[in-house]
């Protein structure tokens, strides 16, 4: 009898330790969090976009670490009393980048010190980005968003599904306005158990997969600029974290994804370099400029291994593409300027040209 009690006990803690979860609000980050991640190379990583369902047992316990870094929440009016303001006094959030990661590399204006604010919201209950903030010309310069980006609706289950619309502009001094906006197409397509390097042991999770269309765009008098880019994030989530357990970001160039960043919730690892936000921007030359209808080449920042290059006419109409290439063929291209979008996970850099 005495056998059969342990066994059926042995059998309820196993179905406890392998059964779907549901994610709240409270699973979310809160203001004064400080979340490490290590950041691994995409190449070997063992991720599948296919591999969703129920009852899934995904081990990524042998990721490596190429660096970390770290997400330091902070209250809007602790990083600009400006912020806390326009956007809200209770939204925080944290820098996402030292320099703007998209059309303020061909702008005349320094864009740096960008920030992501965040809320939670009730009725219904959800987490959106709510305001963006970033030093423009040197001034500290808020922007609610006129159609919140709402990341996640709870409780968040598996078969969940939500699409949502987002925009925000701010204005460009003695330019015009800068413009961003997208949709969100939002599912938990898989659950199961989840193991990583500091997850050693398997813990419950769901997986989350967004799909999210964006457009930059400049507007300055006659000229409408519009850049788009698609990607679609992987985010394994679990209890009582507040950073996924593994987030798994891929570029989509026509149906075509490809893995360019894979990070994991960790601790501190001796010997890990602290990788900083700054964009890639800086990084990133193309010659030789003007090109006279030839070959171009590009100088790629070292640490991308997963790209994505796309060429676009100034009426914002794409002309050419190539991944994990250094040179692009413009040899039957129209006289004139062009832009170069280079896309790494989450890092954009674009430049100009003269063809």
């Amino acid at each position: 009898m005495k056998k059969i009690i342990l066994s059926i006990a042995a059998s309820c803690l196993a179905l406890s330790s392998f059964a779907q979860i549901t994610i709240t609000a409270t699973d979310m980050p809160v203001s004064g969090d400080t979340l490490r991640y290590s950041i691994a190379s995409p190449v070997g990583s063992g991720f599948s976009a296919a591999d969703s369902g129920t009852s899934k047992t995904w081990d990524f316990s042998s990721l490596g670490v190429l660096s970390q870094s770290i997400d330091t929440y902070k209250s809007a009016s602790a990083v600009s009393i400006a912020y806390a303001l326009l956007i809200s006094p209770s939204a925080y959030g944290y820098k996402v980048a030292d320099s703007f990661p998209g059309l303020g590399a061909i702008l005349p204006v320094t864009i740096n010190n960008l920030y992501t604010f965040f809320s939670k919201k009730s009725s219904p209950s959800r987490y959106v980005a709510e305001g963006f903030g970033a030093n423009i010309a040197g001034l500290p310069t808020p922007a609610t968003y006129s159609d919140e980006d709402e990341w996640y609706y709870f409780p968040l289950s598996y078969a969940n599904t939500n699409n949502s619309t987002f925009a925000f502009s701010f204005a460009l001094p003695t330019l015009g306005t800068l413009k961003i906006s997208g949709t969100r197409k939002t599912r938990v397509d898989g659950w199961g158990t989840i193991k990583t390097p500091f997850l050693s042991t398997a813990t419950n999770c769901i997986r989350v997969r967004s799909v999210v269309d964006e457009i930059d765009s400049v507007i300055a008098g006659p000229l409408r600029l519009g850049i788009p880019r698609k990607t679609v994030e992987y985010k394994f989530l679990i209890n009582g974290e507040h950073y996924p357990a593994l987030w798994i970001t891929s570029n989509v160039l026509g149906s075509t994804e490809t893995i360019t960043s894979v990070r994991y919730r960790d601790a501190k690892r001796v010997g890990s370099n602290i990788l900083s936000k700054t964009s890639a921007i800086q990084s990133i030359k193309a010659y030789p400029n003007p090109v006279s209808k030839g070959i171009l080449h590009l100088d790629m920042p070292s640490h991308w291994n997963n790209y994505q290059i796309s060429l676009f006419d100034i009426q914002g109409k794409q002309v050419a593409s190539a991944t994990n290439s250094k040179t692009l063929d413009l040899s039957n291209l129209a006289s004139g300027q062009y832009i170069i979008q280079a896309v790494n996970g989450s890092e954009v850099a674009y430049t100009t040209i003269q063809n």
